[in-house]
C-alpha cells in the first residue's frame, strides 16, 4: 500500500540531531551497521541530515570517500565544521537538493557503491524519480522509512506519502532494484520501520 497525503510545504532550513529521540537513534545504530556490513569505499548521502548514519557506518568500516548533502544549511555548517571522520579521509559536504547530490560524480568510479535514502522518500513529491536516478548512480541502495499500520494516519506534517512495506518495496523493484536484505524496526512510537538492502 502506498498513500499520497495532503500536507503542505515545510521549512527544512533547521538542524536536526538524530540523538534527540531514542528511536533516531536506534534506527541510526541499525542502518549503519548494515551499511558497514557492505564494506563500501564510496557512500553518498544525499538527504543527511545531521551525518550521524554515515559517521556510523564509518566507524565501522572506513569508506574511502564520503558525500554527505542537504538542504539545510545549518546541517551543512555542522558537517562543515565536524570535518571527515578519519584524518585523510575524503569528504564532500555540500548544500545540494537530492538529485543535484545524486547526478554529482563519483570520485575514482562510474557509480557509488551505496547511496542512503533514510527516511526522505516519504517526503519527496516524486519520490519514484529519486528511487531510478539513485538506480542509476549506485551499485547498492540503503532505504528507509516509517511504515503504515493498518487503519493508521499519519500524524507527521512533513510526510506526503506514506507506505506499507508491500508499497515500498514495490517502488524499490519498479526502478529495477533487487532486495538483498529487509529489516523490519518496531518501536513503542506512533510508527514502525523498514529498512531494505538493495543492488
Amino acid at each position: 500500500m502506498r498513500q499520497r497525503l495532503d500536507h503542505g510545504p515545510v521549512d527544512y532550513q533547521v538542524a536536526r540531531l538524530n540523538e534527540v529521540w531514542s528511536d533516531h537513534r536506534a534506527r541510526t545504530l541499525v542502518t549503519g551497521a548494515l551499511i558497514a556490513w557492505l564494506k563500501p569505499d564510496s557512500i553518498l548521502d544525499p538527504a543527511c541530515g545531521d551525518g550521524s548514519i554515515v559517521f556510523e557506518a564509518t566507524r565501522l568500516h572506513r569508506a574511502e570517500y564520503l558525500s554527505l548533502c542537504d538542504i539545510s544549511q545549518p546541517n551543512v555548517d555542522r558537517l562543515m565544521a565536524l570535518g571527515p571522520p578519519y584524518p585523510g579521509q575524503s569528504m564532500h559536504v555540500g548544500r545540494l537538493d537530492i538529485a543535484e547530490a545524486i547526478r554529482r560524480p563519483v570520485p575514482g568510479g562510474d557509480k557509488w557503491d551505496i547511496i542512503v535514502l533514510t527516511e526522505i522518500l516519504e517526503h519527496l513529491e516524486d519520490p519514484d524519480e529519486i528511487v531510478r536516478l539513485a538506480r542509476e548512480r549506485a551499485t547498492r541502495v540503503v532505504a528507509s522509512s516509517p511504515l503504515m499500520r493498518p487503519g493508521q494516519i499519519d500524524p507527521n506534517p512533513e510526510h506526503l506519502w506514506m507506505f506499507d512495506n508491500e508499497g515500498y518495496a514495490e517502488m524499490l523493484a519498479d526502478a529495477g532494484w533487487k532486495l538483498q536484505q529487509f529489516t523490519f524496526l518496531q518501536f513503542p512510537t506512533i510508527y514502525d520501520f523498514g529498512v531494505w538492502v538493495c543492488s
